[in-house]
């Protein structure tokens, strides 16, 4: 009696996508949006990195029941040059959140001295941040939305609290989510708290509604000059779509 043919491989039914960006960039705010979608998972940070292994796509699909993941894990100060490392999923999916270099730098810096607001003044640590940092991830961001436009969208930070509705709209239609309209609420998670460090866990998140965005002052002259004297900083601006400083 010949052998049987062997079982054909179950082929992957779910979308993992990973949301890629800075520290400070509203990652928690996006994936909160992103999770409303009832077929749109609503985990807790998650490091997609480590699931770059045989079996690591096992791992990740059983992560949540949603047909869709969305993991963010946004990189730290220490990946530069190797964030992000992205799981070998056949459907994988990017979205790059970006944020201004001002706005970014001001929230980073009272992240990194929260508990020391005279050194938040000081203007230690402005080239590192925005040239370093905020320039090598973003950098890399740009770079994968030109390597792979089908599969990485960019998004801008600034254009989801100007227009939610229309922008969670677009990425819905991305994620190939049965969600067709955008929305602008969203709800606190159900199985986890957010947390300052992972998440944002302010005032503002705990709203659970997308607040309009802030006028900028460019107050702080400090930071301002770390990105008017970069040369690298501005023509990463440019290149994300981002108006010219005053």
């Amino acid at each position: 009696m010949p052998p049987s043919d062997p079982e054909p491989e179950k082929s992957e039914q779910k979308t993992v996508a990973v949301l890629l960006s800075t520290m400070r960039s509203g990652s928690t705010l996006l994936k909160a949006l992103l999770a409303q979608a009832p077929d749109v998972s609503d985990l807790p940070e998650t490091d997609f990195q480590k699931y770059g292994h045989d079996g690591g796509n096992a791992e990740l699909e059983a992560l949540s029941a949603e047909p869709i993941l969305v993991l963010k894990r946004p990189g730290w100060f220490n990946e530069i040059g190797r964030y992000p490392r992205l799981p070998a999923h056949p459907r994988l999916k990017r979205i790059a959140l970006v944020r201004d270099a001002y706005a970014f730098g001001l929230s980073a810096r009272k992240m990194t001295f929260r508990h020391l607001p005279f050194l938040q003044r000081s203007g230690i640590g402005n080239r590192f941040l925005i040239e370093r940092y905020w320039g090598g991830v973003n950098r890399r961001l740009l770079e994968l939305t030109q390597e792979d436009p089908e599969t990485t969208l960019l998004v801008r930070y600034e254009d989801v609290l100007v227009d939610p509705i229309g922008q969670t709209k677009a990425l819905f239609e991305f994620l190939g989510s049965s969600q067709t309209e955008g929305i602008e609420t969203y709800e606190r998670p159900k199985s986890y708290s957010w947390q300052w460090g992972k998440d944002d866990g302010g005032a503002v998140i705990k709203s659970l509604r997308v607040q309009p965005p802030r006028p900028i002052d460019y107050a702080d002259r400090k930071l301002f000059a770390a990105i008017k004297n970069s040369p690298q900083a501005l023509k990463l601006r440019r290149d994300l779509g981002y108006p010219d400083l005053p």
